[in-house]
């Protein structure tokens, strides 16, 4: 898997057309009618709209781009996505001028400053979604569009057993929705046949209906982004989110309408800051990816954080590279639960934290199990424990700098 690199920003040469109604996220397939070079109006169509777009370097007739909606307004920015995936150079007026690793561009910190106060826990979203399924009747409330909207994106989110098994796992991985620009791409480079269903797309589905809707935005539900739930930065490590609740029953129609809407919105913006936090990582050469999971059981919607990464080779190590996996969680009844592995070929080291004492004397009953699972899979197992508290932080073995110093 690959996640693509941020993606840099084209200007419209060509006056905004009346009645753009682009929303930010949303992505775009235009062709080229008739190409320009480098910085100039190069005519391409969207849908039914003849535009002009300043391009990094002169396109063949008749190709196609993709291209993602940065900032919405009067005067649109679009962010161009190669067929690979990648971003193309930059479209300032130096084509040739890259910016150093780990360095924003202007347009880009000026988009993630607009994503800092948006973004919010997934939590907030996942137990109103869980609320309505269990509350038909305020569900059959909903408009059409939205209602068949929350039910898809209900449904397609992976079960706890499905992701308890390898494949399960994997697939839960590629659905997060940190690759669902890739994966657009190569549908446009004609290397897949269609777009893979996955969490961004189900999100952006429900929020554009939600936008759609008439009438001025009625009170809603508190809660919607918690203050707890930090914004994912370069470098930063998996959180424990516990589940929410939300009382539907004190909603009008029109003020669930709205609670979805800032939800959905939260969501996004955070799904999207995980990706640029993957995407700047990725400036090493090293893959590192930082992202969500919600997963359904039977009684509610858990959010597993999860961290793949694979560390730097030491130059007097002999053995093979090594690959860290990192997860935190807050089930119901078992409270926060970090987790660390690390694998080596075929030696493993694994260790757990948790913050309730009850839980930690259940993880360590559990262990001899656990180690017993790890052998019959061929794997040495190095180190093996469960501690109280939470984990001391990691020896930064790669400094980064922040894309956006929040902060301030």
């Amino acid at each position: 898997m690959q996640i693509p690199p941020p993606a840099l920003k084209v200007t419209l040469a060509s006056p905004r057309p009346a009645g753009l109604d682009w929303q930010v996220g949303q992505l775009l397939q235009a062709t080229v009618v008739k190409p320009a070079p480098p910085g100039e109006g190069t005519l391409v169509r969207v849908g039914g709209l003849e535009l002009a777009l300043k391009l990094p370097q002169t396109p063949a007739e008749g190709s196609r781009l993709t291209l993602q909606v940065v900032r919405a307004g009067a005067q649109p920015v679009l962010a161009l996505v190669e067929r690979g995936g990648a971003a193309l150079p930059t479209a300032a007026a130096d084509a040739s001028a890259r910016p150093a690793p780990g360095t924003a561009l202007p347009g880009a910190a000026s988009w993630l400053s607009s994503l800092l106060p948006a973004q919010g826990g997934q939590t907030a979203l996942l137990s109103a979604l869980w609320s309505l399924q269990q509350q038909p009747a305020r569900l059959a409330e909903l408009p059409t569009g939205v209602r068949d909207a929350v039910d898809k994106l209900f449904r397609q989110l992976p079960t706890a057993d499905q992701a308890t098994r390898p494949e399960g796992l994997r697939q839960a991985v590629q659905a997060s929705g940190l690759f669902h620009e890739a994966g657009l791409a190569a549908v446009a480079a004609g290397s897949a046949a269609g777009p893979a269903a996955n969490l961004k797309s189900a999100l952006l589905s429900l929020a554009t209906r939600l936008r759609a809707l008439p009438g001025p935005p009625s009170a809603a539900l508190p809660g919607t982004r918690p203050v707890d739930t930090p914004p994912p930065r370069p470098g930063a490590t998996p959180s424990p989110q516990p589940r929410m609740d939300t009382p539907m029953a004190l909603l009008g129609r029109e003020a669930l309408l709205e609670t979805l809407r800032n939800r959905a919105e939260s969501a996004l913006a955070r799904l999207a800051l995980h990706q640029w936090s993957s995407a700047e990582s990725s400036e090493s050469g090293l893959p590192r990816w930082l992202m969500e999971l919600p997963l359904r059981s039977g009684n509610g919607i858990d959010l597993v954080h999860l961290l793949l990464e694979r560390e730097p080779d030491q130059p007097e190590a002999e053995e093979q590279g090594t690959w860290r996996a990192e997860f935190a969680l807050d089930l119901p009844e078992l409270g926060p639960v970090r987790v660390r592995i690390a694998v080596t070929g075929d030696q493993v080291r694994t260790q757990l934290w948790a913050e309730n004492e009850a839980t930690v004397g259940r993880i360590r009953a559990e262990l001899p199990r656990l180690m017993e699972s790890l052998e019959n899979r061929s794997l040495e197992v190095k180190d093996l424990g469960c501690h109280a508290g939470i984990p001391p932080a990691p020896a930064e073995a790669r400094p980064q700098r922040p894309l956006l110093d929040d902060h301030a």
